[in-house]
């Protein structure tokens, strides 16, 4: 009861002092509904393994798709992958696939680190259906997480 008076006597020293009603009731809005709750959603969240007998198909390799979706109001998207390659020859090949364009980068092993872990990060991703693709020849694991930060 006593937000509601604060709230009328606000409005009234409000609209004394400008004239102007509608910006005033919109601040008198926001006074009362609270603003809408954000977190931390995993879109997609995966382990996978590839070997020697993966490249025997039309692709020469493992391939696996991960579609998700990202809603209005999303604030962030962060992707994690984690590559481990046991031999020396592996190829990995990470394509995301938004709205808007095709992001790809690409993990090899011939005279490099067997192992990657690398963050890719959108800022106000933009909505709509996204997917990840993974290529990957040789012999290993991956790890592959996405989250989103929107309403709860």
């Amino acid at each position: 009861m006593k937000r509601i008076a604060i709230a009328i006597t606000l409005l009234l020293v409000m609209l004394a002092l400008n004239g102007c009603v509608y910006p005033q009731i919109e601040k008198v809005k926001r006074f009362f509904v609270p603003p809408p709750k954000y977190e931390w959603i995993k879109k997609v969240d995966e382990k996978g393994d590839f070997g020697v007998f993966d490249i025997l198909n039309k692709d020469l390799g493992k391939k696996e798709y991960f579609p998700f979706s990202i809603e209005n109001g999303t604030k962030f998207l962060h992707i994690y992958i984690q590559v481990n390659f046991s031999k020396p020859i592996g190829y990995l090949n990470l394509t995301i696939v938004t709205p808007e364009k095709n992001i790809t980068k690409d993990y090899l092993t011939l005279a490099k680190s067997y192992k990657y872990d690398d963050f890719l990060y959108f800022d106000n991703p933009k909505p709509g259906n996204w997917k990840i693709v993974i290529k990957v020849t040789g012999i290993g694991e991956y790890r592959l997480l996405a989250e989103a930060y929107q309403k709860a």
